[in-house]
């Protein structure tokens, strides 16, 4: 009897090597750009290429930002002394500190008058918080954290800044002091005046990082997953991103073993620079390899922070609408647990969008939400969700739980394994037709009588059309047994032209407003970004300068996503064509 190689791949997982790289990798605090990062690649490097693997190591500049030290002085009503923290690409304070009033402000404080004063706000330490405090000009900012005090960036700038982008670096001064101490300051900051000396040290400049690229080949084509994790940390950083890392290389353990039935390769990419750089490892790779990405990437599957302890819920985990089908048949198949269908988040190096690279996943497993829990500014929810340890000293190999670990790494086993194998790539653009139709009725729906949507919607039934018949070539292609003959192989190459075609004209105009060769900033990006504005336009006031120039640039964006659709039409009427017969014909 013929073995499940499904199984097998679930099987071959070793718990215990798992939690030994992690254990392994925690023993260096890995500050992008750092020495003792420098250690954490070089044995990754020397066991991967103890696998077989082909290993590339490159060093490139990027701007770095790391936190030193910090300190807060109450100087009234009365004087004290606040235990606090600074934050990568906050600005420093003058040698003998930033002496000024605390204004206390609610979620809303764009109008609060914190011109030459420090704002105290509640959460964790944020880019939007702080990019509001700097315009109503604050000179600094504190964060009142939720318990412990939590590692943070507070830049949008994605990635190393280009001209342009230095600009907006922060500018002002960023701490984060605990829940206790932020009510007290609160408190003295409402009853009264409330003066502070903020002293902060960041060291922001261009360091060379490293970035380790490990080539396992396929053997039918040239083209490969990505599966990439950052191994830059906030102190020893067990969860985060260490045990990521460990499961990385456990797969590359086990697929090295099976290298001769991988369609395709995968090409595992280690990055520098996600914690301290925002991203600029993986933003780095996608400017400097963009043509090979473009050409030969047919998916970013992402990890962060899996295994951790307490981390029960599978079903929340982010994917594209294309990519869903099949995280969530590994998921179910795991663990029982039905995934939810959730958009992918701008954060845990999505850098490829741009490319129009699918892409699925970044944290996998999270802990049940808190009774009661709300939505919080800049995904401080979801960090929470990841451990309360997430970002602090705190993140130790104890916060691993081994059977999590376990669990995870076989689900990403079985996706990566799926996508190696599979005759024709598990891509389904419908739900991505039918996620698209949603946003653009919604838009529709708050836009009114102010702006049509019919144009992008008409396209988008066409779309949903030609997706059905590409999706009955696909199941034909499926349905062969074994490699079936050149006729049939050569029918799933173009069909797996045609899905890797959809991404890359659909991907960059529903997931990013930069476009192909840029990056957008490290907020929130809303499904199709260039239309957002519509819902606006019925707020300003008919005829006036403002309406009609928002006008304007809606009608280009709309022009720009129709475009990409009717694109997208023609690729997939084109290979249909193509393939109508081969799929079924025997040479």
């Amino acid at each position: 009897m013929q073995k499940d190689p499904e199984r097998q791949i679930k099987d071959a997982i070793s718990p215990s090597k798992l939690m030994r790289y992690t254990s392994d990798l925690s023993r260096w605090v890995r500050l992008s750009g750092s020495e003792e990062e420098g250690y954490a690649f070089d044995y990754l490097e020397a066991i991967l290429k103890g696998f077989g693997l082909t290993v590339q190591r490159d060093r490139h500049d990027a701007l770095i930002s790391w936190p030193g030290e910090a300190a807060l002085e109450v100087t009234a009503p009365a004087r004290n002394t606040i235990r606090c923290i600074t934050h990568s690409f906050a600005a420093s304070t003058p040698p003998g500190g930033l002496d000024t009033e605390v204004v206390a402000v609610g979620a809303g404080y764009r109008g609060a008058q914190m011109r030459g004063k420090v704002a105290l706000v509640d959460g964790l330490a944020m880019p939007g918080p702080t990019r509001l405090a700097e315009h109503a000009g604050a000179l600094g900012i504190i964060f009142i954290n939720p318990a412990h005090l939590y590692e943070s960036i507070v830049s949008t700038v994605w990635g190393s800044p280009t001209p342009e982008a230095m600009g907006m670096l922060p500018k002002v001064v960023a701490v984060s002091v605990s829940q206790t101490d932020g009510a007290a300051l609160r408190a003295h900051a409402q009853n009264g005046t409330l003066r502070v000396n903020i002293r902060a040290a960041v060291d922001t400049r261009w360091r060379k990082t490293p970035i380790l690229i490990a080539d396992l080949a396929g053997h039918e084509t040239d083209r490969f997953i990505l599966f990439s994790g950052h191994v830059d940390s906030w102190y020893h950083g067990s969860m985060d991103n260490g045990s990521a890392n460990a499961v990385m290389v456990e797969l590359a353990r086990i697929f090295s073993r099976r290298r001769a039935r991988l369609r395709r390769g995968i090409r595992f990419a280690f990055w520098s620079g996600h914690s301290h750089g925002r991203y600029s490892g993986s933003s780095w790779y996608a400017d400097q390899y963009w043509q090979e990405l473009y050409q030969r990437a047919v998916l970013h599957l992402n990890i962060d922070s899996p295994g951790g302890k307490g981390a029960t819920v599978l079903s929340e985990a982010p994917t594209m609408a294309e990519t869903w089908a099949l995280a969530a048949r590994g998921i179910r198949d795991v663990t029982g647990q039905e995934l939810q269908q959730r958009r992918l988040r701008h954060n845990a190096d999505q850098s490829f969008w741009g490319i129009g690279v699918p892409s699925m996943f970044s944290d996998l497993s999270t802990q049940p939400p808190a009774e009661g829990a709300g939505d919080e500014s800049g995904g401080a929810t979801l960090h929470h969700r990841l451990g309360w340890w997430w970002h602090t000293v705190d993140d130790t190999i104890d916060k691993v739980d081994r059977a999590n670990l376990h669990r995870d790494a076989q689900v990403y086993a079985l996706v990566l394994w799926w996508w190696c194998t599979a005759p024709v790539l598990p891509l389904d653009y419908r739900e991505t037709v039918a996620e698209l139709r949603e946003v653009l009725r919604g838009l529709q729906a708050a836009a009114g009588d102010a702006f049509d949507m019919a144009p992008p919607l008409d396209a988008l039934d066409r779309l949903a059309a030609a997706t059905e018949r590409l999706a009955v070539a696909m199941e034909h292609i499926r349905a062969i047994p074994g490699r079936g003959t050149r006729r049939q192989r050569a029918a799933a190459a173009a069909i797996n032209d045609a899905l890797m075609q959809l991404g890359r004209t659909l991907i960059p105009v529903t997931y990013t407003a930069a476009g192909p060769f840029d990056h957008d900033p490290a907020a929130p990006v809303p499904a199709i970004p260039g239309l957002q504005s519509a819902a606006q336009l019925g707020a300003l006031a008919p005829g006036s300068d403002e309406r009609k120039a928002l006008h304007v640039r809606l009608i280009r964006e709309r022009n720009k996503l129709v475009h990409a659709i009717n694109t997208a039409i023609e690729s997939v009427d084109r290979t249909v064509d193509r393939t109508r017969g081969l799929d079924r014909a025997r040479v």
